[in-house]
Order: structure tokens, then sequence, then C-alpha cells
């Protein structure tokens, strides 16, 4: 694998033609979860399609109608904080109950807390990158207690669940709540975005499958939930630690809360590459790669390029607000090209009204030392876990 941080050839890298340098097959070993229609795995115009589809619910008025439901969960998780708190885990918490209820539309307490478990005891199988790879490979179910025969439980009990929920929300539409009364709201003015998929229809008119809307969400769900976890959990750590910030945070000031969400992405960004397999030679940073490379662009380093970012190591909010801005290929947390992560935007208005929810909170670090970062399956969260004391 070949990593490139400068702007000129990160650009190149998100510019490279899918047909020599494919994206999805980078992320074969998550097929045994996320399914053969899953975004993440697809190319060319099949990639397009889908990020249509998702891109629709992630933009305008759907989105303004979302911050409500969202700032009301993470009140309701932010008034429980006392003493230590390991935001890692409270974080993954609420990301998760944020996808059940906003993109999956599971409204009663019993949905959510049955796929919640579905959820964790799938998820928790595949937190590590060594042992999930090893386990696709040998791939030897020998019972429920085999690691593989565990995993494949799991995500059997979690398409069970989410094949009952599509089915209610099929049978919803089909019975004309649209025509005869209020849409399904998962919150004020909100429509899950399963609802939103069932709706759809491709060229010859025709809803999706129940397994392509399957595979969609949980697209969504692995590369929203833990990476959006681990960026608040970020958050909270460096806010422990500059209690400077946390004081103008509690003025709630838009742009500065813009610029607090953007530093945290780019001095801690949750995913770290972005790779292309070159199926044929390609140039880039003047330097021909051969095919059969993995090329990718490293939004870590990007991120920490003194020639870009003065100081690049500190936690500065202001240099947001200061000077011209930098180039955008300078900042990708959530990658570039036709492979930037359709949810970007409702992340980052997750992170705002989170931290929104946060201010006038006083946070403390726990160790005087910042937390340093290690991987948790695709994502880098704190090493700790985030810790931070409240009050």
């Amino acid at each position: 694998m070949v990593l490139f941080s400068s702007p000129d050839s990160v650009r190149a890298v998100f510019r490279l033609d899918p047909a020599i340098a494919p994206a999805g097959q980078s992320w074969e070993f998550l097929r045994p979860f996320a399914g053969p229609h899953s975004i993440l795995l697809l190319d060319g115009e099949e990639h397009l399609r889908e990020r249509r589809l998702l891109q629709g619910p992630f933009h305008g008025e759907r989105m303004r109608a979302l911050r409500g439901l969202v700032a009301e969960l993470a009140a309701r998780e932010l008034e429980t904080w006392h003493g230590r708190v390991v935001t890692l885990e409270r974080m993954r918490e609420l990301t998760l109950e944020v996808i059940l209820r906003l993109i999956f539309g599971a409204r009663d307490e019993g949905e959510v807390s049955q796929l919640r478990a579905a959820i964790d005891d799938t998820l928790e199988g595949v937190r590590s990158l060594p042992r999930v790879l090893s386990m696709i490979v040998v791939r030897r179910d020998l019972g429920p207690r085999s690691p593989w025969g565990r995993f494949r439980v799991a995500v059997e009990r979690f398409d069970e669940l989410l094949a009952h929920l599509v089915a209610h929300r099929r049978a919803e539409i089909a019975a004309g709540h649209d025509a005869n009364g209020p849409r399904p709201h998962t919150g004020p003015g909100a429509d899950s975005l399963l609802t939103l998929l069932l709706e759809q229809r491709d060229e010859d008119g025709e809803p999706p499958s129940d397994r392509h809307v399957r595979d969609q969400l949980v697209a969504l769900l692995v590369g929203g939930h833990d990476s959006s976890a681990a960026s608040l959990a970020w958050a909270f750590e460096r806010l422990a630690r500059h209690p400077e910030v946390q004081v103008r945070l509690a003025e709630r000031e838009p742009e500065y809360l813009d610029a607090v969400v953007k530093e945290v992405l780019r001095v801690r960004p949750a995913l770290t590459i972005a790779p292309r397999l070159l199926t044929a030679p390609a140039r880039i940073g003047g330097r021909t790669l051969p095919a059969g490379v993995q090329v990718a662009a490293c939004l870590w380093l990007a991120a920490r390029r003194e020639d870009i970012w003065p100081e690049a190591a500190a936690f500065r909010p202001e240099r947001w607000l200061e000077g011209p801005a930098p180039d955008r290929m300078a900042w990708i947390p959530f990658g570039g090209g036709v492979r930037r992560c359709a949810g970007a935007p409702f992340a980052e208005m997750e992170m705002r009204e989170v931290l929104l929810a946060a201010a006038g909170m006083r946070l403390r670090p726990v160790r005087p030392r910042s937390e340093q970062a290690r991987r948790s399956m695709l994502v880098v969260v704190p090493e700790r876990g985030g810790e931070v004391l409240v009050g």
C-alpha cells in the first residue's frame, strides 16, 4: 500500500477511474455482514446508483427535521453524566440510538432494545480487525460457540429482526398511510430513512427488494455508528484538555461550534485511509505505480502536514476562523470524490447537536497525558475510551 497526503496527490487518488482503481475491493472482508448490494463494496455505475439513492435523505429540509430528535436524544444522554465517564462507551450507545430511531425507524422501546442487542452482538465480534480477518479466511463453523459460528448466528438474528421491521413498514405504506393520514414519524417532522428507501422506485417503477434495503441500512450502520462514536469520544477527550474551548463553546456561537467540529475531525480523524486497488498502472505524485498495488489518500497524515496546518498537532478551533480556507483536499475526514461518505452531512449535524447539548458542562481530564490512538475495527479511538471527569 502506498499512502499519499499532499493535496495534489490526494486529488489524483480521488480522481482515479473506478475501472482501474476500484475502491469496493478494499472492503471485501466486510461482505459477510455488509451484503452484496452494499454501497461499500460496489464500484462504477452500481455504486453511483446506490449513492444517489442514499444522498437525498441527508440534505435540505429532511436534515433540518432530524436535528430536533438528535438534540433530544443527546440531552437525555448527557443528563446522566456525573463523575468519571468513558465517553466512547456512552457515544456508542447514543449514536446507535440515533441510527435505530432515525435511520431504521424503530419507534417503541421493544424494537429499539431488540435491534440494539442484535447489533451489539454482531459488531462486538468484528471490532478486532485481525480477529475478523482470520475468522473470515477460515470460515469454519464449529458450532455456535466458535468465532465464525457466533458471528453467523448474530448476523442471522439481526437479519431476522430487520426483515420484520422492513415488512412492517412495507405494510404501512401499502395500507395507504401516506394518502389517508400523516406519515409514520420517528420524531417531530422526521421520516426514517427506511421509509424513504422503501418508497424509492427503479427505472421500471419497482420498489427495492428487502435484501437491497437491508444491505443499504447495514452500510449506514457500519459507516456511521463506530466512526461517529469515535469522533465524539475524541471531541470530549480534546475538550476536557482545553477549558478555554469549553468556555467559548458555552457561548453557543454557530461559527465557533462549526470550527470545533472541523478541528476535532482534523486533529483526530476516526478513519485513517481511503484506499483504492490498482488493476492497471497509474501515475500519482510523480510516481508510476504498478497494478496490484493499493493506493490510499491518508486522512491522518493529510491533517498533520505542517506546510498546511501550522502547529498541526495543536487543537485550535480558531484556525478555522482565521485567514483563508485551506485546500479542500487537506481536510478529508469523510474521504473524497465519488466515494466521499454519503452520510457526511448527517454525521456533522450529529456532532454539532451533541456538542451543543454539552455546551456549559464542565469537563476535566482523568489523567494529565493525552490519550493515544488505538484501532477498533475500521476506526481509530482513544486508548482509554476518552475518559473525562464531569462536574
